[in-house]
């Protein structure tokens, strides 16, 4: 059976991404980068053939963390952007790919331009110190619904179950009064992660 078109776009890529580094892994590419890190490369999909290339850093020590207390979905990156998002003032936002067209090349431009603007982002965000000082230094550059549980496992590695435990707390009285499915997930969370480390 011939392979779809998508697929062959797919591959076109891994084959552009191979001198890298990044090796596919299901439906994401991975950089190891040591010491439990590995950059992390996502493509959405939209209609037949238009990537959009996403860039994030991951880091096995959060996804340890993640695991014991059953939340989040292990190798998912800790910060992520789009790739047009990082590339200034003409982004790229999507990829097109023609059924039957010259797939290496756009596959080449594809990587090249993550080579320009999204490798000096895994290279700022694959330090963790880094990376944690300036989300706890920036919540607001987390998302709503995942603010609150990225800090206080962040600070909780950085042994500061105290700052975890301020954070669980403000986030509770924040949806005290709420039922909606954030809430009680986020209640059942902030009960499991201090069971695991009281502070």
């Amino acid at each position: 059976m011939r392979p779809s078109p998508k697929t062959d776009v797919l591959v076109a890529v891994d084959t552009a991404l191979r001198p890298t580094g990044f090796v596919r892994r299901g439906h994401v590419w991975l950089q190891n980068r040591g010491n439990g890190v590995s950059g992390w490369l996502g493509f959405g999909i939209a209609g037949g053939l238009d990537l959009t290339p996403l860039v994030g850093v991951c880091f096995r020590q959060y996804d340890e963390v993640c695991r014991a207390l059953g939340v989040g979905i292990p190798g998912t990156p800790v910060v992520s952007a789009p790739l047009g998002s990082l590339m200034g003032e003409k982004p790229v936002w999507q990829w097109t790919f023609e059924p039957g067209g010259d797939h290496a090349a756009g596959a080449s431009s594809l990587v090249g331009a993550f080579l320009k603007h999204g490798k000096p982002y895994l290279d700022k965000y694959a330090e963790w110190d880094a990376l944690a000082q300036e989300l706890v230094a920036k919540p607001e550059s987390l998302l709503d619904f995942e603010r609150a549980r990225k800090l206080a496992i962040i600070h909780v590695l950085n042994g500061n179950a105290g700052a975890a435990g301020e954070v669980l707390k403000k986030e509770r009285e924040r949806v005290a009064d709420k039922v909606d499915v954030y809430a009680r997930s986020y209640r059942a969370f902030a009960h499991r992660f201090e069971l695991a480390f009281p502070g």
